[in-house]
């Protein structure tokens, strides 16, 4: 044994393993004496099925269900789900936002239009706000149909000019002369753009030296004065070329020829002020592409014209400011 330790602790833990096993064994075939089941010797039994009942059930599940979702505005918009119905309450009275046919809140605006554009209709001032930032208000937005959250949708750059005042710039002369039966002598008196005056001698036909008055033709008349005495009241024909306007010169009575300009201001320009000549056309800072044209400027106003769409002329007139 001395010799053989190993051996024997080999075989007493096998030993021991195996009296383990052998007492779980009998443990287990114990187990199922501790329980015992119950068997129910009767059929169970079901009710009948009620099919009418079952066959209506089974048709509302297979059912599609079509969500109608309440609707608002001309032309009519779907109103989402779980949303609450504005009402405002003004001087007593209470408005639906919903309702076409409620009460303005921000006349001449509709309801409609500052729901459908999520514009502070709370706010009083809201039609004088520019959310867009494209320098047209709310009111001016809603009045050129345009989209007051859009800065690309704006009513046009035209609608933002301004007249300031009317400028003439004169033109004096006076048929002076008849040297011989061909010429005439045109006067040019002193003015604010010519202070120096000058004589042309022109012939039917011909152009003064400062390119501004072409002879047309000539007509020999008498008058009679105040006095009773016959003088000569000739008259001439001429184009004032700037222009290309039509005048008659009688013989001693200066004519004031005028060229007129508008002093005009785009709003949105920084308040800067130009000047446009009678017929000129221009551009504006923010729409280059664009020719404007000043078809006519009196004391009151401007009139002025440009292509709105290819093909289409619009015609604009400006109230002096």
């Amino acid at each position: 044994m001395k010799g053989n330790w190993d051996k024997f602790v080999l075989i007493a833990s096998a030993l021991i393993v195996i009296g383990l096993a052998g007492l779980y064994a009998t443990k287990a075939l114990a187990f199922k004496n501790q329980f015992q089941v119950d068997v129910n010797p009767q059929k169970e039994v079901f009710p009948p099925v009620k099919t009418d009942q079952t066959q209506i059930a089974t048709n509302y599940v297979k059912r599609a269900t079509d969500w109608t979702l309440p609707s608002k505005g001309t032309p009519p918009k779907p109103l989402p789900l779980f949303v609450s119905i504005p009402i405002v309450e003004i001087e007593g009275s209470t408005i639906d936002m919903l309702n076409p046919d409620a009460r303005q809140i921000r006349p001449p605006v509709s309801n409609d239009w500052l729901l459908s554009n999520n514009l502070d209709f709370l706010n009083k001032n809201v039609l004088q706000l520019d959310p867009d930032r494209d320098g047209y208000t709310n009111l001016e937005e809603w009045t050129g149909k345009t989209d007051p959250r859009d800065q690309k949708s704006h009513p046009p750059y035209a609608d933002k000019l301004v007249m300031k005042k009317r400028h003439a710039q004169i033109y004096r002369v006076v048929f002076a002369a008849r040297p011989d039966d061909t010429r005439f002598q045109i006067r040019r008196l002193p003015s604010s753009k010519w202070p120096k005056p000058d004589n042309f001698y022109l012939g039917i036909g011909e152009t003064s030296g400062d390119n501004q008055i072409r002879l047309d033709s000539f007509e020999e008349k008498q008058a009679t004065s105040n006095i009773g005495i016959k003088v000569d009241a000739s008259v001439l024909a001429v184009t004032f070329l700037p222009k290309g306007t039509k005048f008659e010169l009688i013989r001693n009575v200066a004519k004031d020829i005028p060229t007129y300009y508008a002093e005009l201001e785009f709003l949105l320009d920084s308040g800067k002020t130009f000047f446009v000549k009678e017929g000129d056309t221009f551009p504006l800072a923010l729409d280059p592409g664009t020719k404007y044209r000043l078809v006519k400027v009196t004391e009151d106003s401007a009139t002025i014209s440009y292509e709105s769409s290819p093909g289409s002329t619009k015609t604009l007139e400006i109230k002096r400011n």
